[in-house]
């Protein structure tokens, strides 16, 4: 049987891992960690640290594998391109290629010398240069100061400089995260926060996505996403055109890219600013959420591109659930996409097998879709989930993972579970927000 190494096994991983069986796949996990949720849905885990490549490349070696997969991790990214580089397996960038994307500095280093959209930005490697530097190249301005290697918010701050601003905390907070003790400043940006997701194909956008973030826990960590109704077609063909130029510049392979993005507002209207990027699914289940918005089966298309294989179907044959335990919910919506994705119906035409797959591309108006973290603002001792009737109503899919008892200390990175739900409207999006606000019960 074909193998396949998906580097992580994590719940985030748990659509990967499902869609890898779908395509036949005998599916091996990873991790330090052997309670991880995904491993339970593999055919066999090897306990390791997906960021040791080394290691990973000597289980795929022993293990024979044929095709590979990242987890929703930056780590998990470079070690499936340092594996593929090195085994021939996959299709992913090269190594040098995904450091670009996936280290901080050397995007934004990559993304001014070619011209491209960005906000003004500097990468450090010790205290002494970085605290030379910063006050100069950005004066009387607003910065964030981040680790280079981290996306999960940590080690990450913001400050006004001034003549008398000491910085020294936050660059030592930044360097203390990052593995590399790297760190990049770059100037802040006022404006709304957006995922812009994407599947490429030749260096072509096949397939997008788009939502709004919700930071209500912590301002530099997403902690929902929401289904959107702001992007304009023209900011959307501005965000498209900005991302195929990267892929021919970088010479991409096929599979996702997915970004966050910034928009500003200007005189001219709203302006979009790539300020973050990955060749990974997001986080928290965030593949989920596309599948569950879009109806298609994100995974299986995600991990056919990235592995040359040839696509038989766009669509999932039925409602995917994160838990089979979680009772199944009425629904009709299949095979569809709205306002708020697009496939590139002639490129994805020419990439599918239709002996296999019937093509139809039936463009309805979709309910908004949430996708939230369970978060608290208070701190205490967990003690279970109480949704709102109105919460309850709305709800089409949730994993919990907190166990009562569990004590919340840093309640702006505590996550309880994940809950998807379906709203009448875009105004209903607001009511749903605050009642789960309140969800998580707390002994303080």
């Amino acid at each position: 049987m074909k193998k396949i190494l998906i580097a992580g096994g994590k719940f985030t991983d748990i659509p990967t891992i499902k869609a890898a069986k779908r395509l036949g796949f005998f599916v091996i996990t990873s991790g330090n960690n052997k309670d991880d949720l995904g491993h339970s849905y593999a055919d066999k885990t090897i306990l390791c640290d997906y960021s040791d490549k080394e290691a990973m490349l000597d289980i795929a070696k022993k293990e024979k594998i044929c095709a590979l997969f990242s987890a929703c991790d930056d780590f998990s990214a470079l070690t499936c391109s340092f594996i593929s580089e090195h085994l021939n397996i996959g299709n992913f960038d090269s190594f040098e290629t995904t450091k670009t994307i996936h280290h901080k500095d050397l995007w934004r280093e990559f993304l001014q010398k070619n011209n491209l959209v960005t906000p003004k930005a500097k990468g450090f490697s010790n205290i002494e240069s970085a605290l030379h530097e910063i006050p100069r190249i950005f004066k009387d301005s607003k910065v964030i100061i981040k680790p280079v290697d981290f996306a999960t918010g940590k080690g990450i701050s913001q400050i006004q400089i001034s003549k008398n601003t000491d910085i020294t905390p936050n660059i030592k907070q930044a360097m203390n995260a990052s593995r590399s003790g790297h760190i990049v400043v770059e100037e802040f940006l006022e404006g709304s926060n957006h995922g812009f997701s994407t599947l490429i194909k030749d260096q072509k956008v096949i397939f997008y996505f788009y939502d709004n973030e919700l930071h209500d826990y912590n301002p530099f960590a997403v902690s929902g996403t929401t289904t959107s109704n702001i992007f304009s077609s023209e900011i959307i063909q501005n965000i498209v055109h900005q991302i195929e130029k990267i892929a021919r510049t970088l010479h991409l392979k096929d599979g996702i890219f997915h970004t966050q993005i910034i928009l500003t507002n200007t005189a001219q209207g709203k302006k979009p600013f790539i300020i973050e990027v990955c060749r990974r699914a997001g986080g928290d289940l965030y593949s989920e959420f596309i599948a569950k918005s879009c109806g298609i089966d994100y995974m299986r298309l995600a991990i056919s591109l990235h592995n040359n294989l040839q696509i038989h179907a766009i669509y999932a044959n039925e409602q995917t659930k994160i838990l089979e335990s979680i009772p199944q919910y009425d629904s009709n919506i299949k095979f569809i996409i709205n306002n708020n994705y697009n496939i590139n119906k002639q490129m994805m035409k020419n990439y599918i097998n239709t002996a296999d797959c019937e093509i139809n591309f039936p463009i309805l108006n979709l309910k908004p879709t949430m996708r939230i973290c369970l978060m608290t603002h208070k701190q205490g001792i967990y003690n279970g989930i109480r949704h709102s009737s109105l919460v309850k109503s709305l709800i089409t899919d949730q994993v919990i993972w907190a166990k009562r008892g569990e004590k919340i200390d840093d309640n702006t990175r505590y996550k309880a579970g994940i809950v998807f739900l379906k709203c009448q409207d875009y105004t209903q999006i607001q009511e749903v927000l605050y009642d789960l606000r309140d969800s998580i019960q707390i002994y303080e």
